[in-house]
């Protein structure tokens, strides 16, 4: 059985307490056969910036992170043309925490491609429509290194992440690509924050700004703003995100250099009594978020994001 970094659920408190207390001697056991490594840079802290700086009304902000829709919040980290501006963790959950973002992970493949597609040592065309896995066999023989390694070099060394590691189904299984990559909240911010700036980090240009493009219009290893489940649509038309499991959400905005990470404890199948299916709405809290933005144009008829979504307001 997998390990994971995300517990959900009843007993959450209690298996993620003992994960802790398990969870070195664990890896320091099995890592060998169980993980492959995905090195990094020195992994420092995030920039930071009042929301004021950033052209945020802090009380609408922290009304967002306040909303019924952010029920069983753990993590909430909002990001504003690279600084951090709002976080909030809780039930054990900090800036550090290891987390399992589970099929966000695919992109991270679909940045690596466009590295490689970039230093011409893979022509676009051969790869096809989007499949993980498929992906990651013609960027290995292409560039002819395993896949961590070009994630490492192309990435997330550059992201000046920290070193984390892709989880193996079974010992000595080949690497997956479409999900298992465990790395600090902090990091995976850095992920969305190289997104909303177009393939820019803190001032270099890590991955082409056409391939990002195509990754959005696509929807490479990203989720397009038309499937999101939710009574409105974003509030902004070029909207992404990263669907992880349970409510583990990353929303991405290029035009307004935006992203918000959020998760939640909240068991789906608790929540909506659907074990299938979660019909939690995909769409308002990163509305409410864009909503404190203080210098777009107000949607319509002089009335504000917020007012429309939070009636009387």
């Amino acid at each position: 059985m997998r390990r994971s970094s995300l517990v959900f659920g009843a007993g959450f408190a209690v298996l993620l307490s003992a994960g802790a207390l398990l969870r070195p001697h664990y890896r320091n056991l099995f890592h060998s056969v169980l993980e492959v490594p995905i090195a990094g840079g020195e992994g420092g802290s995030l920039p930071l910036a009042q929301p004021e700086d950033e052209h945020f009304d802090a009380v609408a902000l922290e009304r967002g992170r306040a909303d019924p829709a952010a029920a069983g919040l753990s993590a909430w980290m909002v990001m504003r043309h690279g600084h951090l501006v709002s976080e909030h963790y809780a039930h054990g959950f900090g800036r550090d925490s290891e987390v399992d973002f589970g099929p966000a992970a695919q992109a991270l493949l679909a940045l690596v491609a466009g590295v490689v597609v970039a230093d011409h040592t893979l022509p676009a065309e051969q790869l096809g429509p989007f499949d993980a896995n498929a992906w990651k066999a013609s960027i290995e023989r292409a560039a002819q290194r395993p896949y961590a390694t070009l994630l490492s070099r192309d990435v997330w060394s550059r992201l000046n992440a920290a070193r984390a590691w892709i989880e193996l189904p079974a010992a000595h299984a080949a690497v997956p690509a479409d999900c298992c990559v465990h790395a600090r909240l902090q990091d995976w911010a850095r992920v969305g924050a190289l997104l909303a700036d177009q393939g820019r980090f803190e001032g270099t240009q890590i991955v082409p700004t056409h391939w990002i493009d195509r990754l959005m219009t696509q929807g490479l290893g990203v989720e397009r703003s038309s499937s999101a489940h939710g009574p409105a649509p974003f509030a902004a038309p070029d909207v992404i995100f990263l669907r992880g499991p349970g409510r583990w959400r990353m929303w991405v905005s290029p035009s307004l250099h935006l992203s918000v990470l959020f998760g939640s404890i909240v068991s789906p199948s608790a929540a909506s009594g659907n074990t299938a299916r979660d019909n939690w709405d995909e769409t308002r809290l990163p509305n409410l978020v864009i909503g404190a933005i203080t210098d777009r144009t107000a949607p319509h008829g002089g009335e504000s994001l917020l007012q429309q979504l939070v009636p009387n307001h």
